[in-house]
């Protein structure tokens, strides 16, 4: 079995895949404070007898979070006995680059980039929305074209809250109106809708400055995902296990470069 880990500022996301079949998963909260042995002692406790530790041969990792990499890989070599392959910008993975010297460019994207290269063989939008919003292209022939970064929906109504005194935190939800009649709708409108309308024209942008890419895949992933795919309208799919794919995908490319194999 390989186990493959998503380290992100917000959460962490564990998979467990088994025969090229995610078997497991599991997301929890990214906490700097916590020890090694408090995150196996965690990951022990979730995994419900689907998988043993001692089943585990090969361990993925893409984190951008580097104090939490530290962490993680001492855990693994202490409880699984694994050295860790950590996936980044330059991995061997056949992906290309506009820049001679793509090492700033985060694990999760390389990660999303791969999946989707792999899985839906075309050109691919991708849309990552977690703490940050990340929108990237990666073409059909495996050329990485550049990303959009954004603040996350929940990072920004955080600061909202946080910075204005008179509107109250609130559950973030699909908008019911565009023009609010009172508080909680006028936030939800501007903060929900007004990111699907941003996501929106970068897709439309992107589309129009890369035409020669065409057909495009556009793929929603992220812990909000299916909460903004209603309100973006050329979204194409969603698929919440993109990163964690991408991450099996790629320990299976570098162990076995002639091994194409799919999900």
């Amino acid at each position: 079995m390989t186990l493959v880990v998503d380290i992100g500022n917000t959460n962490i996301v564990c998979g467990v895949y088994h025969k090229g079949s995610l078997i497991w998963h599991a997301r929890f909260k990214t906490d700097s404070l916590r020890t090694a042995d408090e995150y196996y002692a965690l990951l022990s406790s979730m995994k419900t007898g689907v998988w043993e530790i001692s089943s585990i041969k090969s361990i993925a990792l893409a984190s951008v979070v580097p104090d939490m990499t530290r962490i993680w890989q001492h855990l693994f070599r202490k409880y699984f006995q694994v050295e860790a392959l950590v996936i980044n910008a330059y991995s061997p993975l056949g992906i290309t680059f506009m820049v001679k010297d793509p090492g700033f460019i985060g694990a999760d994207l390389i990660a999303n980039a791969f999946g989707a290269w792999k899985k839906y063989q075309k050109s691919c939008i991708v849309v990552d929305l977690g703490t940050a919003t990340t929108i990237q292209l990666i073409t059909a022939a495996g050329l990485f074209k550049g990303a959009v970064i954004a603040p996350g929906i929940r990072t920004a109504a955080a600061k909202l809250f946080e910075k204005a005194a008179l509107i109250p935190e609130i559950e973030l939800v699909t908008p019911k109106v565009v023009l609010g009649t009172n508080t909680s709708d006028a936030v939800l409108s501007g903060v929900v809708k007004g990111h699907a309308f941003m996501v929106e024209s970068f897709l439309n942008e992107i589309r129009q400055q890369n035409l020669d890419n065409e057909p495009f895949q556009t793929i929603l992933t992220g812990g909000i995902a299916d909460l903004m795919a209603p309100l973006i309208p050329s979204h194409g799919l969603v698929d919440k296990t993109l990163t964690l794919d991408g991450l099996y995908l790629a320990l299976n490319q570098i162990d076995d470069p002639q091994d194409q194999n799919s999900l």
